[in-house]
């Protein structure tokens, strides 16, 4: 599919979880408390041992952890993804993996208005051409109905983001060679993984969205903005980003992408 890809390795599984990075110190010497993401990712970590039933649960708590701990976004939302993924018998109904992209789309107002141009453009690439690819496999198929509509949630999500953009990078049609070589099946470049090209077009797009985020990290863990904007839009600006990323790696496990072994999340350059 997509060529120069820096490949970061993240050690995720619904069965077990690594060690965590985050300390917690219980008798700290100054009587300091915990930090906000700290006790985040404690209690993401500890929802683990909660139900299948209570999938939607452990996928809340690891959602507030990726705000809470930019520093660990992207392990943070392939875990809240996997967790919704497991919340129906180990596979998401597709219509409200869909549903749940599309609201994400259009809850990015905040994100955009954060976004300085270079992140923007990044951005708005990525889900134009996402849905561009989602179209024109669409239109290879007798009943794609859904996969329109996945490809129209990728076109509004760009639409917003660019709305608030210095100037709009959108190209509208985009190179098809390898998407109509492999129209039903593709290797994922990061990993070697074999999967159903849509699963790796939503795979791809989180991948892009999580390069943004990483690059938005403050030196306090929040996302930069302008000096102008107050603390309320930060937290909006961070959780619309969090918020769609989860949604497109969600939908990338329904349609086919492997959900219960190690993830790979690749960062696209530029």
């Amino acid at each position: 599919m997509r060529t120069g890809i820096a490949v970061l390795l993240l050690a995720v599984t619904l069965s077990g979880c690594a060690p965590s990075a985050v300390h917690v110190s219980q008798h700290d010497p100054d009587n300091l408390r915990p930090t906000a993401c700290e006790q985040a990712w404690t209690r993401a970590r500890q929802s683990e041992q909660l139900h299948k039933q209570q999938a939607d649960n452990r996928a809340q708590a690891w959602t507030q952890a990726a705000r809470e701990c930019p520093a660990r976004l992207d392990e943070a939302t392939v875990r809240a993804a996997q967790a919704l993924t497991a919340s129906q018998g180990g596979q998401t109904n597709r219509q409200t993996a869909t549903l749940r992209l599309v609201q994400a789309a259009q809850r990015l107002d905040p994100l955009a208005k954060a976004l300085p141009v270079e992140l923007a453009d990044q951005a708005i690439t990525g889900e134009d051409r996402s849905g561009f690819e989602l179209s024109v496999l669409a239109a290879r198929k007798t009943d794609a109905a859904w996969m329109l509509t996945l490809a129209d949630a990728h076109t509004a999500a760009a639409q917003i983001l660019a709305g608030h953009s210095k100037h709009d990078p959108r190209q509208g049609v985009y190179p098809t060679t390898d998407l109509l070589a492999h129209p039903d099946e593709s290797t994922d470049p990061a990993n070697g993984i074999q999967t159903p090209t849509p699963a790796l077009i939503e795979m791809d797009t989180a991948r892009s969205l999580l390069a943004v985020g990483r690059k938005l990290n403050g030196s306090a863990g929040t996302i930069r903005t302008d000096v102008s904007q107050n603390a309320k839009s930060h937290q909006e600006a961070t959780s619309a980003l969090i918020d769609m990323v989860v949604a497109h790696l969600s939908m990338a496990m329904n349609l086919g992408y492997p959900a219960t072994s190690s993830a790979l999340l690749q960062t696209p350059k530029h």
